[in-house]
């Protein structure tokens, strides 16, 4: 499999086309082939992840947290990182529910009493388990400033 290169060191894990978990693709429709999968996979998962980080940084304002996403997104030094992994079962949509991952980032801020964040998440899905599984990782840096 054809890995990408992530510039804070992160590598995104690139599926085999037939993962079940990538009903979201249009792979069977056709308009994605062997040719253009790894584009299509990358756009699809950044699209994803740019669709998550909105709802958290709306999430965090109305916390009174001042969240913000860098514009050049895989730039920004990791100073701390939680994981969390979806896995793929019958009902499919279940590992992309995002609440689940939301209420992990969410207890693990909220405990750190963090004032000041910037943040990006860095999804990817992985074949090694039976239905597949999505891991999400939420890479953040705090500022020593609350405000």
């Amino acid at each position: 499999m054809e890995k990408k290169e992530i510039p804070v060191g992160m590598e995104r894990n690139i599926p085999s086309m037939n993962n079940s978990l990538l009903f979201f693709m249009d792979i069977r429709k056709g308009k994605v082939t062997e040719k253009n999968f790894v584009a299509e996979y990358e756009k699809a998962m950044t699209k994803r992840e740019i669709s998550m980080e909105k709802w958290l940084v709306d999430t965090f304002a109305y916390l009174g947290i001042n969240a913000t996403v860098k514009s050049d997104r895989y730039s920004l030094p990791i100073m701390y990182q939680i994981k969390a992994t979806q896995y793929g079962e019958s009902y499919l949509n279940g590992a992309y529910e995002s609440y689940n991952i939301f209420r992990k980032v969410l207890g693990k801020v909220l405990s750190e009493d963090i004032h000041k964040i910037r943040f990006y998440i860095f999804a990817e899905v992985e074949d090694h388990f039976l239905m597949g599984k999505v891991n999400y990782y939420f890479n953040y840096y705090v500022h020593e400033t609350p405000y």
